[in-house]
């Protein structure tokens, strides 16, 4: 396989390298997603039955959003779903469609697709043209997470 060169488009500053060569990209966002598992891997499940080090839980009584991943990615790890599910399971769920938009981006990178399909780019456009609505989107992605926060406050604590 040859490496073909890229076409400029006239912006200014635009690397063409995903063009040229997709495939360092897909294996260091795969290194990413793998990353939570592999950690998780190498602490002792035993942590989940300690009591939760999250300082805003001790600090006000209210779970982060994030509260209880560790623990619910650390029992995955070692191969107890159901006990992950007693702790933050959307983090799970978050990860876990992140590994399929990146398989699905590799396989249409493989078929001589663009790996974002023309609807996700019509988005991303649109949120260009919207700043706000760029501020208030992590704070909605952050809405799940925290709402199974604080339905599995018993367990997290």
């Amino acid at each position: 396989m040859t490496d073909v060169p890229a076409k400029p488009c006239g912006h200014v500053g635009h690397d063409h390298a995903a063009r040229r060569g997709p495939g360092l990209y897909l294996a260091l966002a795969g290194l990413l997603l793998a990353a939570p598992l592999v950690v998780a891997r190498l602490l002792d499940p035993s942590i989940a039955d300690e009591p939760g080090g999250c300082p805003l839980l001790h600090a006000t009584g209210v779970p982060c959003p994030a509260c209880g991943a560790t623990r619910a990615f650390v029992l995955l790890a070692h191969g107890d779903g159901g006990g992950a599910l007693r702790f933050n399971w959307a983090w799970i769920v978050v990860w876990a469609v992140a590994v399929i938009a990146l398989a699905v981006a590799a396989w249409r990178l493989l078929a001589g697709r663009p790996a974002v399909p023309s609807r996700l780019r019509a988005a991303g456009r649109w949120l260009q043209a919207h700043p706000v609505a760029v501020v208030a989107l992590p704070f909605l992605l952050m809405a799940g997470p925290w709402a199974v926060a604080m339905a599995n406050l018993s367990a997290i604590r």
